[in-house]
């Protein structure tokens, strides 16, 4: 969409189009491709067949931002909702919201027979989920419309519909493939920003819409010249975090990040030191005495410093958060455990140089970080997954980053968007 809210010929020709029982518009972020697939939902909803509609998405706070918000700004009179409820009203038709955000949730569509639905993010939907939203469409002249950014070319929805398109006309699907250049509402400038948020394997999805595989090194752009750099003096620092990946007969592994600005004025977060004890090499330790060493070590490192730091400490380690709450640790958090989220954003600070680990006073990690891969034993199984294996620094890492999630998302709007569903309303 133009400036002045014109629609590119490549979007009023993919409305016009869309007339298959499966319509969807996939390819990278910021391409227009979900204006054009609201634009055509909205014209669906003032035609479409006597029946229940709905709009599904990964969860109700998706759909609303990624598209009740959208029509809300397109067409003002068109849409009533309130965040969160469970049903909204658009052209004066009852429309389901649903969220599906794992398994169990295709029984919240179970027993409806819909007339249309709209679907925001296809691959994040569990496939028992989609397999039973398309026995739902059962109203005569029912019809599908959504949108996706690319996956794995291994991915459910790629193997059994995407790339069956042409060869089972039965299917009744059409799509259309977007990529940012297609927009041509978004300024060069702009389009610039957006392929710096994104390195590796996203930039080829959310930038290039590729359906690529992962494959070998995670973070493969680190470069030791670039990425390794000491953090600006203490008086520097604006806020602490630390992150901690726990393990009993498995390393525990805690780092220091700072958010602290260099000689330019520019912030960025710094990894400047790191904690670490191999139950295995060196012996177990209890949760006491990990939480004792642990505490030494943060008073060591934030002396004079007069910030107290965010406590970012793994999910699964219970009984060591007990201990460390008993032990008067302040700012206790569970860490953010979305695995290709943190990576996603980790990669995205680490290639927007915004993000340093100092190597010197952290060698384990970034020793971690260099030789972190994919795991190729479930790659050929259509999965991806890191490889498990000297990962607790990168786990660390990750859990940092996400729980710095506050002030980076100044800095990278869109990425931080992509924590909860990728935005694409341009």
């Amino acid at each position: 969409m133009t400036s002045d809210g014109a629609l590119s010929v490549k979007q009023q020709n993919s409305i016009l189009d869309a007339e298959a029982s499966i319509n969807v518009w996939e390819g990278s972020i910021r391409s227009g491709k979900t204006v054009a697939s609201i634009v055509r939902w909205l014209m669906y909803v003032r035609t479409a067949p006597a029946g229940p509609l709905a709009i599904i998405g990964k969860t109700r706070d998706t759909v609303a931002r990624n598209v009740l918000d959208v029509i809300a700004d397109l067409a003002p009179g068109a849409i009533a909702f309130n965040r969160g409820a469970p049903t909204c009203r658009i052209l004066g038709r009852l429309v389901h919201v649903v969220g599906a955000n794992d398994a169990k949730s295709e029984g919240k569509i179970r027993g409806l027979t819909l007339a249309g639905a709209y679907v925001d993010e296809i691959t994040l939907l569990p496939e028992a989920f989609w397999n039973q939203l398309l026995a739902r469409l059962s109203v005569p002249g029912a019809k599908l419309f959504g949108t996706t950014n690319p996956d794995s070319p291994a991915h459910w929805f790629k193997k059994n519909f995407l790339a069956k398109e042409h060869t089972e006309p039965d299917l009744g699907l059409k799509s259309w493939h977007f990529v940012l250049d297609d927009n041509p509402g978004i300024p060069e400038e702009k389009k610039r920003q957006y392929k710096a948020q994104y390195v590796g394997l996203w930039f080829k999805r959310f930038i290039l819409g590729q359906w690529v595989a992962a494959e070998g090194a995670i973070y493969d752009l680190l470069d030791d010249t670039v990425h390794c750099r000491p953090a600006p003096s203490k008086d520097r620092w604006l806020a602490v975090w630390i992150a901690l990946d726990y393990g009993t007969s498995n390393p525990t592994h805690a780092g220091l990040i700072v958010l602290a600005t260099d000689d330019a004025g520019t912030p960025g977060l710094y990894v400047v030191s790191e904690w670490e004890h191999d139950g295995r090499a060196k012996g177990q330790l209890t949760d006491a005495a990990i939480s004792k060493r642990l505490a030494e070590w943060a008073q060591q490192e934030l002396a004079d410093v007069g910030l107290e730091p965010v406590v970012a400490l793994d999910p699964s380690a219970a009984s060591l958060r007990t201990q460390m709450r008993a032990d008067g640790w302040p700012g206790l958090r569970s860490a953010d455990n979305r695995v290709e989220t943190g990576i996603r954003n980790t990669a995205s600070l680490f290639g927007g140089r915004r993000l340093y680990v100092d190597a010197e006073q952290c060698p384990v990690l970034w020793e971690q970080l260099c030789g972190y891969v994919w795991d190729d034993e479930a790659l050929a199984k259509g999965e991806e997954k890191p490889k498990k294996e000297n990962d607790h620094g990168c786990d660390m890492l990750r859990y940092g980053v996400q729980a710095a999630r506050g002030v980076w998302r100044a800095w990278l709007p869109e990425l931080a968007a992509a924590d909860g569903g990728l935005a694409d309303a341009a």
